[in-house]
């Protein structure tokens, strides 16, 4: 990639040399063709224009190929770290924040790692050494006029930055704060549309969507102004060169300490750095949001699970019968629940019951290990969940939640959530198991159907036996299953309920519960609060 990128900046000098050759050897073939020499004097000059005017589109051409695939390559690295991060904290919860502002940080300002190189680093060294190419040039030609362009190159490096800075403060911060507000907004809006439009509140949202981008734009409209004010000095500056080098030049040609036909390349050079130039505005406002992005990535980059993973660790055994000794299940501000204790033998049948909020979910997702408990101890088949790995005891426990995600693809797609090279013939064994093998079979495009946003093609039983069969396609043995009967009729939730029973003795389920009509059909329940099985 450092290959690349060095090959990626030289490309890109020798393309704005080409640009620059070109406007003074034109200068200097103007000048001199104006003396009527024989043509073959001309020639090079003349080759030379054509040369510049050529390399400079391929050369500009083959510079944006290298940098952007360098470039793009470095940002996918970034996101993918990024990614695995989240992966690893979340399921001990992300930090507080939207959705919608997440999504922002990891769409939107993990694109700084690629504007950094491609519209900071990059076109200001080459600005630079541009600068320093045509100044050494005029040193040649004319020192006093190579001075004063030095002077100007060095005012507008260090004055353009400065203005741009004290001009910008807190804009940055507030740009990138708009976006994510905005996205957070638009997000939770799609998700909760039909719920708007029924009580009929579009009308507040848009209305705090509008505010938002109102809040944005303006910000974006100082970003523009600022840009134009740096172009304005640029010109300015530049053209008071352009002043000065005809000033010194008109008598060096008078005097003859200057060839006159130089007197056109000397007049015209502070012009051929007015692109490079340009861009030392949008160059440092730049600069500034990739420094606000990377500060917001970097606030994602230090989240770490709530977890961590044990030093040493031990295989997973071969048995999966589970064991809950004095288990204290909590938060970080403490337990939920009094001390716990049950067994679950392989193929067995449990039910944990218990008001809201009394520690169910956070009961299994201490099971699942991911969070720690508070106190006691869990055995998986004999050995310490302590020290197992929290992958690999996910990828022998598993999770139904009330609410479990079907994404907004194809059946197909959401079953190889659960194994990814999964064949045809495990998904429809896997559905089958999960009761929903005659729904697949009726569809006109089978596995390939589409299940729009969150299942909303399918009913609630359909999600659920989906979201379980998924479950049965990653191989789980023991599934803890979130009120899986929860929003559904009777006759619906007693069948499923019929299809869940019917998967032991191949695994162990642990059925969480406010309902009494599941709780009558468990032979052991577990009351949280109480340290011993009750019988149903």
């Amino acid at each position: 990639m450092t290959k690349r990128l060095l090959a990626g900046w030289s490309l890109g000098l020798l393309a704005e040399l080409s640009a620059i050759g070109l406007l003074l050897t034109s200068a200097w073939l103007i000048s001199r063709a104006a003396e009527h020499p024989p043509v073959l004097y001309l020639m090079v000059a003349i080759v030379s224009v054509r040369a510049f005017g050529i390399s400079r589109s391929v050369l500009r051409y083959c510079e944006r190929l290298l940098t952007h695939d360098a470039a793009f390559r470095l940002m996918n690295q970034h996101r993918l770290a990024l990614y695995i991060t989240l992966d690893e904290a979340s399921p001990g919860g992300l930090p507080q924040g939207r959705r919608g502002d997440v999504v922002s940080r990891v769409v939107h300002d993990v694109d700084a790692f690629q504007d950094r190189l491609l519209r900071v680093n990059i076109p200001r060294s080459i600005a630079l050494a541009a600068c320093l190419f045509v100044t050494v040039l005029l040193a040649f030609i004319d020192p006093p006029t190579a001075a004063v362009m030095a002077l100007a190159i060095l005012a507008l490096y260090l004055a353009i930055p400065l203005i741009v800075v004290f001009s910008n403060t807190g804009d940055n911060r507030r740009t990138a704060e708009f976006r994510g507000d905005l996205a957070a907004e638009v997000a939770q809006a799609v998700v909760a549309a039909p719920d708007l439009v029924a009580y009929g509140a579009t009308g507040t949202v848009r209305d705090r969507v509008r505010v938002i981008d109102r809040r944005l734009a303006r910000t974006q409209r100082r970003f523009v102004w600022l840009s134009g004010l740096s172009s304005a000095i640029v010109l300015t500056t530049m053209g008071a060169v352009v002043v000065a080098a005809a000033r010194i030049g008109v008598p060096a040609v008078a005097d003859g300490s200057l060839d006159r036909v130089l007197l056109a390349v000397l007049i015209l050079a502070p012009l051929a750095l007015i692109e490079p130039l340009d861009q030392l505005g949008s160059i440092a406002q730049t600069g500034l949001r990739v420094k606000e992005s990377l500060g917001r990535v970097g606030e994602l980059q230090s989240v770490r699970p709530r977890l961590e993973e044990p030093l040493v660790w031990r295989p997973l055994p071969d048995r999966w019968n589970l064991e809950v000794r004095n288990l204290l299940v909590g938060w970080e501000d403490g337990a939920v629940a009094p001390p716990l204790s049950f067994e679950l033998a392989e193929g067995e049948v449990l039910g944990v019951a218990g008001p809201s909020g009394s520690g169910k979910s956070t009961l299994a997702a201490t099971l699942l290990k991911l969070i720690a408990p508070k106190g006691g101890q869990i055995e998986l088949g004999g050995d310490d969940l302590t020290f197992m790995r929290g992958q690999e005891v996910r990828s022998r426990i598993g999770l139904m939640e009330q609410d479990s995600h079907i994404f907004d693809t194809s059946i197909r797609e959401n079953l190889r959530i659960g194994k990814t090279d999964a064949a045809d013939t495990e998904m429809e064994f896997a559905l089958k198991r999960a009761g929903l093998a005659a729904f697949t079979d009726s569809l006109p495009d089978g596995l390939d159907t589409v299940v729009g946003e969150n299942g909303a093609r399918l009913s609630g039983g359909e999600r659920q036996r989906l979201a379980l069969a998924r479950l049965l396609l990653a191989d789980r043995r023991i599934l803890i299953l979130d009120e899986p009967t929860e929003h559904l009729d009777e006759v619906t939730a007693e069948a499923l309920l019929d299809d869940i029973f019917s998967l032991t003795p191949d695994h162990s389920i642990i059925v969480i519960s406010h309902s009494q009509a599941v709780l009558d059909r468990l032979d052991h329940v577990v009351q949280l609060g109480q340290t011993a099985l009750i019988d149903a």
